[in-house]
């Protein structure tokens, strides 16, 4: 039978306690019959002490014949009689001793008798009564004096007896429960104790609850528990462990590799050290949100034929039951991960035959590979166990999967970045354009072949030397002012330097940009020069040679840059919806916006140089209204009128009338006046100057000739074109100040072929006017 041991506990303590206070009763009593005794004795003694005395007296008195001293000896008898009273009125002496007493003892007659003696007359019998009453009285005190006493003693002995025999239950009572405590109690727990011990050392494996009641029972459950928990904590923590290293191996893995394949099949592998996984595969998704498996690996226990046998099986029966069966799929479209847990359980076991999926019980984690919103693809891990793919296990899953995202939109942008450098080497190259790259003190760290050509010498031969060995300043006054010229070359409109000892002489509109900074100053110099408008060289076929190859890579080129500016646009536009969709309400960011403003820019200087750069076969029949071609020809020469410093006012008609021209052959119209003017400009007026500037003004007028027009005026404060430099006869050589003779001429034909007219007029040393003039229909 089991005895609760809270209930048994509280027995205990209530018997004890009640055991106490009977042994504390008897103990109140043992005292008051042991003073009851003792005041008993000392009452009697006291009457034997006085009826000594009296008699004493009595017998004095006879002896000398003096018998009026009795009548003292009456009160002392009387006194004797008040003190037996109070005897005989004791509670603690028994009734029948107080009768018999009373009977026994008559002191009254006594204290008569001896009153008679003392008046007299004296009679013999008298006398003889009275020695026989003292003598009587005297025997009786003794005696009762000797009962009270012997019952008092027997009374106290027979307590004591009473007492010890309490005493020998309570002790064997308390034997009794401290065998029953340590039977039931101190004995198992000393066993509990030790069990616990030898399962804690590993000499045991788990505690024996046999024969265990009560609160023993289920102390030896909460330890059987608390060691189960302990094994479980520790499974789990050596499995949690195991996850861990696997994602660490992973992890260093994305940071090894540096091509997409390499990188799966080295994650894939990491991956596979926690011996709990059994096949990992990676898959991209496409357009429509399929995957497609790029890398698969399986566990050291299975072969790459049975690793190929469980993807073709799990990939069948994932496309026949369709998207939800489909884990990985889900993960691509939901852009969550996705768990299953009995990913095996329709698949009949005779496909898994052979491979360690044999049992038919896996479970299956399918995690996007996202960033930023894009889904790159999904990492799909099969496990054997059930108790896989818990929460902590699946953050670290994660984890691990962002990282390989960002990995792999990474290796995007240093493609995209590999792309850029390739089109903007190709870009210097056509361009001929120079660029060095220096340090602080203007030592060339490295050149790029354009320059290393023109300076006849390896690039290994360039690196050490000074920039100003091959360079030189076209302004005389900066030819030994080093720190102003870098000055210049640091400014927007940077400065022109021309290439030392070549022939022809080549000039260069070069600036000086930093490269990396530390701690705000630079580590590194980055100067690039663009080719400025060459002189005449002797070879004038190889020229157009040359000139019809630049051509032809800048139509290319500018088809490349045009796709790269719009997916610039659209990468920065997605970036600025994400950071609108997060902070809702708040202002764009400012960076993003100008990224997507210079991209729009980009792309439509590119647009209008692809427009304008055709062949004329090609632009056959491609008219437009003269005010934007115009438009477009100062948007296609802007950076080189910005960059000489030549400001630019215009005035246009708000709504100008529509004169359709043939936009290539008129675009090259604008764009060589456009460049005579630059021209003239930066021969009058050297760096930046207030009178460098150039006045477009837009109108609709009446002529006297051809009616209604449309004119367009550029003035500007160069050197003033002869008027005879529209011929085409005139040669180049004649023209002393531009040298675009024969170029006017053809821009008046065109001009004329449009039924427009062409003029110029100025002073010289003032100003140059160039008037279009255009009728418009129907006038």
């Amino acid at each position: 039978m089991a005895f609760p041991l809270k209930k048994t506990i509280h027995a205990t303590a209530v018997s004890v306690t009640l055991i106490l206070v009977a042994l504390m009763g008897l103990g109140i009593r043992q005292y008051q019959l042991y003073r009851n005794h003792v005041e008993v004795s000392q009452q009697t003694e006291k009457l034997i002490f006085q009826f000594a005395i009296i008699r004493e007296h009595v017998t004095e008195n006879l002896l000398e014949g003096q018998y009026g001293g009795l009548a003292s000896v009456g009160a002392e008898l009387e006194e004797l009689n008040l003190n037996l009273a109070s005897v005989i009125n004791n509670r603690s002496i028994d009734d029948h001793y107080k009768l018999t007493l009373a009977n026994a003892i008559d002191l009254p007659g006594l204290v008569l008798l001896v009153r008679k003696i003392s008046v007299g007359p004296v009679k013999p019998e008298y006398l003889r009564q009275l020695n026989t009453e003292i003598r009587t009285l005297g025997e009786r005190l003794m005696l009762f004096d000797r009962v009270l006493v012997e019952h008092g003693k027997r009374e106290l002995v027979s307590f004591q007896n009473v007492v010890i025999g309490a005493l020998a239950m309570v002790v064997s009572l308390i034997i009794g429960m401290l065998l029953f405590f340590q039977r039931r109690l101190i004995a198992p727990l000393l066993d509990l104790v030790q069990q616990v011990k030898e399962v804690a050392s590993g000499s045991r494996e788990g505690l024996s609850i046999a024969g265990r009641s009560g609160e023993i029972s289920e102390l030896a459950y909460s330890f059987h528990d608390l060691l189960m928990a302990r094994e479980i904590t520790a499974q789990g923590l050596a499995k949690f462990q195991r996850v861990v290293s696997a994602v660490k191996g992973a992890q260093l893995a994305i940071a090894r590799n540096k091509t997409r394949d390499s990188l799966f099949k080295e994650v894939c592998r990491a991956l596979l050290a926690n011996h709990e996984y059994c096949l990992i595969w990676i898959g991209l998704a496409d357009e429509g949100g399929d995957v497609m498996p790029v890398t698969a690996d399986g566990a050291t226990s299975m072969s790459n034929k049975e690793c190929e046998a469980c993807m073709a099986i799990l990939l069948t029966e994932a496309e026949e039951k369709g998207l939800e069966q489909n884990p990985a799929a889900l993960a691509v479209r939901s852009k969550a991960p996705v768990v299953r847990m009995d990913i095996l359980a329709e698949i009949p076991k005779g496909l898994l035959k052979g491979t360690p999926l044999a049992d038919g019980h896996a479970a299956c984690a399918a995690l996007p590979i996202i960033w930023q919103n894009t889904v790159y693809g999904v990492l799909s891990i099969y496990a054997l166990s059930a108790t896989d793919f818990d929460p902590k296990e699946m953050e670290l899953l994660e984890g691990l999967a962002n990282d390989l995202a960002l990995a792999l939109h990474t290796m995007e942008g240093q493609q995209h970045l590999a792309s850029r450098e390739n089109l903007h080497g190709r870009l210097f190259g056509a361009l001929q354009a120079i660029q060095l790259t220096l340090t602080p003190s203007g030592s060339i760290l490295a050149a790029n072949p354009i320059f290393a050509g023109m300076a006849g010498i390896d690039a290994e031969q360039i690196s050490g030397r000074f920039w100003r060995d091959f360079l030189a300043p076209v302004q005389p006054g900066l030819t030994s002012d080093t720190p102003g010229l870098l000055e210049k070359l640091r400014s927007d409109e940077g400065a022109e330097l021309v290439f030392s000892g070549s022939t022809p002489v080549r000039r260069f509109l070069c600036r000086v940009v930093p490269d990396q900074e530390t701690g705000g100053e630079p580590e590194q110099l980055i100067l690039v020069g663009y080719p400025l408008v060459r002189q005449e060289t002797a070879g004038n076929g190889e020229a157009c040679m040359r000139l019809e190859m630049i051509a032809s890579l800048a139509g290319g080129v500018s088809h490349e840059v045009s796709d790269l500016s719009n997916g610039l646009i659209n990468y920065a536009q997605v970036l600025a919806d994400e950071e609108q969709l997060k902070r809702p309400g708040q202002p764009q960011n400012e960076l993003l916006l100008k990224i997507i403003e210079a991209g729009e820019r980009i792309a439509e200087i590119v647009r209008k140089f692809i427009l304008y750069g055709r062949e004329e076969s090609q632009a056959a029949g491609e008219f437009l209204p003269v005010a934007t071609v115009l438009e477009d020809a100062l948007l296609l020469t802007g950076y080189h009128l910005k960059s000489e410093g030549i400001l630019v006012e215009t005035d246009f008609e708000p709504m100008p009338p529509a004169v359709p021209v043939h936009a290539q052959h008129m675009q090259q119209v604008f764009l060589t006046i456009l460049a005579s003017v630059r021209a003239a400009l930066a021969q009058r007026f050297a760096g930046r100057d207030p009178r460098k500037k150039l006045a477009i003004v837009t109108r609709s007028a009446m002529d006297s000739v051809q009616g209604r027009v449309f004119e367009i005026t550029l003035v500007d404060q160069g050197a003033v074109i002869p008027q005879n430099s529209l011929s085409e006869s005139v040669d180049i050589k004649g023209i002393p100040v531009r040298g675009w003779g024969r170029m006017f001429a053809v821009c008046r034909r065109i001009v004329e072929d449009h039924g427009g007219l062409l003029s110029v007029d100025g002073e010289e040393g003032k100003y140059t006017r160039i008037t279009f003039s255009f009728p418009l229909k129907g006038d």
